[in-house]
Order: structure tokens, then C-alpha cells, then sequence
């Protein structure tokens, strides 16, 4: 009897890892910059969207800022309260002099924060 073999008869592959030709017989299509106009659209669609960003942003940080003015506004006529209860003139000034002071720094801050955001 004949030794028996591990082997398998399965054909070889005739296939080649040489990568196709891309040339084909069919006529070249009418569109030949068809990205072109593609590419265009999107890029006009991203700037608007960014520009519909930049507003939202602005009317954001402009809604933050006039909350702030209205916080600082009413801690300053706390202060100010404060002043007036202690009945004391020392204590009254100081009160008010660091009420009107936070006020003029906010104010401050504010106009140069709306100032570049509106830039």
C-alpha cells in the first residue's frame, strides 16, 4: 500500500496580485469637475453656518454681560443698604465708596468685553 499523503490536490490560483489596468472602454462621462461645484456649496454652507455661530455667540455673550451689570447693580445697592442701616457716617462712605467703585469697574469690564465682541 502506498504511503498516504497530508497533501490536498486543490488547484493553484492563476490569480496575480498585479492590480488591474483602470482603463475601461466606456466613454468618459459629461461631468468631469462634478467635486468642483460640490466642494463650493460646502464651503459656502460652512461659512454661513459659522456665521450663524459667531451671532449666536455674540447675542450669548451679550446676554452674559447685561446679567453681570444687573448682578453687580444689585450687590452695589445691597452695599449701599448696609451703609445706611449701620448709621454710623464712617461706615456709610466706605459702603458706598466701594459700591460705586465695583459699579465703575464693571462698567469697565463690560465695555471693553462688548467692545470685542462686537470687533
Amino acid at each position: 500500500m502506498a504511503p498516504s499523503s497530508t497533501k490536498t490536490n486543490t488547484p493553484k490560483s492563476t490569480k496575480t496580485n498585479t492590480p488591474r489596468s483602470t482603463k475601461t472602454n466606456t466613454p468618459r462621462s459629461t461631468k468631469t469637475n462634478s467635486a468642483a461645484p460640490d466642494l463650493e456649496a460646502a464651503t459656502e454652507r460652512a461659512r454661513e453656518t459659522n456665521e450663524r455661530f459667531a451671532e449666536v455667540g455674540r447675542k450669548v455673550t451679550g446676554a452674559y454681560l447685561d446679567g453681570v451689570e444687573k448682578y453687580v447693580s444689585g450687590i452695589a445697592q445691597v452695599e449701599r443698604r448696609i451703609g445706611k442701616q449701620s448709621h454710623v457716617e464712617a461706615v456709610a462712605s466706605l459702603f458706598d465708596t466701594h459700591a460705586k467703585l465695583t459699579e465703575d469697574v464693571t462698567k469697565a469690564s463690560v465695555a471693553a468685553a462688548r467692545e470685542l465682541v462686537t470687533a
